[in-house]
């Protein structure tokens, strides 16, 4: 288990799955100033070909759940089986998919309805910072 300070020496690296560009480019910025490394994918299947093939450790995963090619679903069950990463953050402007996503990817993930401010979207991250395994 690692220590607060030990999380604070190591850089952490995000994956962001988000289609649309323009918030694909906001939240990029927005973990940057988290003081993340992002590894930006504009769709599911690319977030899941990172998360299979990347070298790097992958910290968060800051997800869309409506998105081409896969849903932010898919890439959810793939961190899970391959067991990369236990913070998952779902984004969605689709509220009623969301509740309904709590028996298929289980507790691990937290929620966060589209729009939101930077400093709910923080909080979040705190938040899975202080529940991770």
């Amino acid at each position: 288990m690692n220590t607060d300070s030990e999380l604070d020496d190591k850089e952490q690296t995000a994956l962001l799955a988000e289609d649309d560009e323009m918030i694909r480019d906001i939240l990029a910025q927005y973990l940057q100033r988290l003081g993340y490394n992002v590894l930006e994918a504009k769709n599911g299947k690319t977030a899941i070909d990172l998360l299979e093939l990347s070298e790097e450790e992958i910290d968060l995963i800051v997800t869309d759940l409506l998105m081409p090619e896969a849903g932010g679903e898919k890439v959810v069950r793939t961190a899970q089986q391959i067991g990369c990463c236990d913070r998952i953050l779902i984004i969605s402007g689709f509220s009623e998919q969301m509740s309904q996503l709590d028996k298929t990817v289980g507790q691990q993930a937290a929620y966060l309805e589209k729009p939101f401010t930077f400093s709910a979207f923080e909080e979040k991250i705190e938040e899975l910072s202080r529940t991770s395994i």
